[in-house]
């Protein structure tokens, strides 16, 4: 229920979103088939004092082993199918929007202390209030800049 009222993220996102979980799951898988490779025979030995326990962590560890198998081909599905859009094709299309901020509309960013000291100076209260001037120009040069 809480997940039908938040807001879809755009396409571009959700797939970057997607790659870097398929890319954390192959991540978790390697790190799962090292421990199997290396560590998983002494875990399973010092168990053998209670033979249930043994019999256990065997089973576990066949669960595991199956569940990794089916999600490594699912991993790569996903890696292969939202591969974050790369730099290979250069045209005039990619430069202009590197220009902008990879599409994202462009900011103008000016200075605060000029645009209050302009004010201030078309106000002609410069020596009255200049650091409340100066926050406040910030403030609304922020605003206008988000």
């Amino acid at each position: 229920m809480g997940s039908q009222s938040q807001a879809m993220p755009s396409a571009p996102r959700r797939s970057t979103m997607l790659f870097r979980r398929a890319r954390s799951g192959l991540v978790l898988i390697a790190l799962f088939w090292l421990w199997m490779l290396f560590g998983a025979a002494d875990f399973v030995a010092a168990l053998f004092d209670s033979p249930i326990h043994a019999a256990l962590a065997v089973f576990a560890l066949g669960a595991l082993t199956l569940i990794s198998l089916l999600f490594l081909p699912i991993c790569i599905a996903y890696l292969v199918l939202n591969r974050p859009k790369g730099h290979a094709a250069p045209s005039a299309a990619p430069q202009a929007e590197e220009a902008h901020g990879n599409g994202l509309a462009p900011v103008i960013r000016m200075t605060p202390r000029r645009a209050a000291a302009r004010g201030a100076a078309l106000t002609g209260r410069a020596a009255i209030r200049g650091a409340a001037l100066t926050s406040r120009a910030a403030a609304k040069w922020r605003d206008r800049a988000s």
